[in-house]
């Protein structure tokens, strides 16, 4: 049996793992009633259901006191391979917005999305 296979078959028990869900937007032209090209956030998909993760130690320390209080981390997100997820797309998971910081790594079974949370305390 290919190992692929193997993947396959353990893609319903993964899934079963994700405990929340989705909204994923893209940045896409659109013309402007007057003929001029626009840009625009566009919904891609909705209620896409997921998984969060932290990456690493160093993601523990997330905000920083300066003039403005920031709140910057990074996480990893899991979901199904089948969603289409591009570099740059935006995810907002449970009312937080977060930014996709590079493209998708996609296995049989699932990908990963490393994202990059950006705000204000």
């Amino acid at each position: 049996m290919l190992v692929r296979n193997i993947f396959l078959k353990a893609k319903p028990a993964v899934e079963r793992l994700y405990d929340r869900t989705a909204t994923i937007e893209r940045y896409e032209v659109y013309q402007k009633p007057n003929g001029a090209d626009g840009m625009q956030w566009v919904t891609k998909h909705e209620n896409v259901p997921c998984r969060l993760s932290t990456v690493g130690m160093q993601t523990l320390n997330n905000a920083s006191q300066d003039d403005v209080n920031t709140i910057q981390y990074d996480v990893k997100v899991f979901l199904s391979s089948k969603i289409d997820v591009r570099a740059g797309d935006v995810f907002v998971i449970d009312g937080v917005r977060y930014e996709s910081a590079k493209e998708p790594f996609v296995y049989a079974s699932h990908q990963e999305v490393l994202l990059v949370r950006k705000g204000y305390a």
